[in-house]
């Protein structure tokens, strides 16, 4: 019997599929920021609230809110960051709001990054998150950071291909 294939179906609308692998400009990149900036903010308070539980979890009866200067936070915040930021880049390219609008940060010649590069990345972005803003007006759509370390963010939207479904009974095992 004949295999019966899944008709493939492409989710990128047809609008967009023209710019798939062209590099993003600064409306999706800051869209993709702020949804990272969140997430950041979210775990930099859940730690705050965590230390807070714990506190009132060992003393309950004298229990007083953590009294923490704005500088750990600061401190906390940077380090999640930049810890966020260099395992995204390396493993897959994608943080979480890069991965909502499909976008991808790559390397010379779309090349993943190395754990260096990643690393150099998510400290200039952390450290002068400004210099995102250059992909404004730059014609090529690079940041500051792209510019020194020769990366790119370019629109990647997954596409999977369906599995085949294999419609017959004779080629299904037995139990």
């Amino acid at each position: 019997m004949a295999e019966h294939k899944t008709p493939h179906i492409n989710p990128i609308p047809p609008q967009a599929r023209a710019f798939q692998g062209l590099r993003a400009g600064v409306v999706t990149r800051t869209i993709a920021g702020a949804i990272d900036y969140s997430v950041i903010v979210g775990l930099t308070f859940g730690s705050y609230a965590t230390v807070a539980i714990f506190k009132f979890l060992l003393d309950p009866r004298d229990y007083q809110l953590p009294q923490w200067r704005f500088v750990v936070f600061l401190i906390l915040g940077f380090s999640y960051f930049l810890v966020y930021l260099t395992v995204a880049f390396a493993t897959s390219g994608r943080t979480f709001g890069a991965r909502l609008l499909g976008l991808r940060i790559v390397g010379r010649k779309g090349s993943k990054l190395a754990w260096g590069t990643a690393l150099l990345r998510a400290a200039f972005c952390v450290a002068v998150p400004v210099g995102l803003f250059w992909c404004a007006v730059s014609r090529e759509n690079r940041s500051v950071q792209d510019l020194v370390l020769r990366t790119s963010v370019i629109h990647d939207w997954p596409v999977h291909q369906a599995p085949v479904s294999i419609s017959d009974a004779e080629s299904r095992s037995e139990l």
